[in-house]
């Protein structure tokens, strides 16, 4: 998010750009390296939640094109649906005043997830190691390291005092962020591909447009000076959502799917992407979305590949194995 420009005394003590575009690009590439090392640690799963209980529609081989774009479709018309009914429902709580109501939410929704989600990894990932560990004792572990993780994350909010540990804070809502983008590359291939190109639709709209919920909570938020309500992370004075996290990376793991080399494209493509966002901001001066540039290079650098680098690359391959 952009901030106004600062007095001319006031500039010398920011950060560089640079320094300022690296504290968001090193969590965004740990939110991806996270995410697509969860998925090929663990691989396809049988778990449910997230985004994946959001579908309305569930890909299946069997099923013509049509049926899948038109089931398509709906997922990513479901997906934006929600969307909008929880950002208003969160400008409409926020106008209102009903901070305690907010942040309940948030702490129920951060906590359950570090647990739930947390839980089910780390079981996962005990069992194909070998390593045993009674119930009790693992539960009551990953009660703590929920609370703890949802205390870092709501410090102030929850009384502890002005500043929370930013390493703590910041680590924990990188972690949310990565089991999130996991449990969303569950998601089938081509569900995966229209959400994505939704959701950088409405974040064009909600961000934009004069009466985008987004925008008019980043306007209600400026004008009683106050932080913006919800999960957001803080770099050099620019702040990014953790939504713009979790969709990058879910980009970049269903990119893992197919091979490195597709993997590597998207990732740079995305990085690339977002640093195009971040220099238009002292440009345009207001809050930008961080989505569609990102997205939309990152699709279109995933299907290139897919069709046409990696196909080449066999080829040229396979005719050097001849000569």
């Amino acid at each position: 998010m952009s901030e106004p420009q600062p007095e001319c005394h006031e500039r010398e003590r920011l950060p560089s750009p640079f320094a300022q575009v690296n504290s968001l690009l090193k969590p965004t590439v740990l939110t991806m390296i996270l995410t697509v090392a969860l998925s090929q640690a663990l691989g396809p799963t049988a778990v449910r939640g997230g985004l994946s209980s959001v579908m309305v529609y569930h890909e299946r081989s069997t099923d013509s094109t049509a049926t899948v774009a038109g089931g398509v479709a709906l997922n990513a018309l479901a997906m934006v649906g929600l969307l909008f009914v929880v950002t208003t429902l969160l400008l409409l709580l926020y106008k209102l005043r009903c901070m305690c109501v907010i942040y309940g939410w948030l702490l129920f929704s951060v906590g359950s997830l570090l647990f739930v989600f947390g839980s089910y990894i780390t079981q996962q990932l005990l069992t194909l190691n070998g390593v045993a560990m009674d119930a009790p004792s693992f539960y009551l572990l990953m009660y703590n390291a929920a609370a703890v993780g949802t205390l870092a994350v709501f410090w102030s909010e929850v009384g502890c005092g002005p500043s929370p540990p930013r390493l703590l804070r910041q680590g924990t809502l990188v972690l949310v962020s990565a089991l999130i983008a996991w449990s969303a590359t569950q998601l089938p291939e081509w569900t995966t591909w229209g959400i994505l190109g939704a959701v950088a639709v409405w974040d064009i709209i909600a961000v934009l447009l004069p009466r985008g919920p987004l925008r008019l909570i980043v306007e209600e938020a400026e004008r009683r000076n106050e932080p913006i309500p919800g999960l957001v992370y803080d770099g050099d004075d620019i702040k990014l959502g953790l939504g713009d996290f979790i969709f990058y990376s879910l980009l970049v793991g269903r990119a893992a799917m197919r091979n490195q080399s597709t993997l590597v494209a998207c990732a740079i493509s995305v990085l690339a992407g977002l640093c195009a966002t971040l220099a238009l901001l002292p440009i345009m001066q207001r809050a930008l979305p961080a989505l569609p540039i990102s997205i939309a290079v990152g699709i279109a650098v995933y299907f290139a590949s897919t069709w046409l680098i990696s196909p080449l690359t066999s080829a040229v391959a396979a005719c050097s194995l001849l000569l």
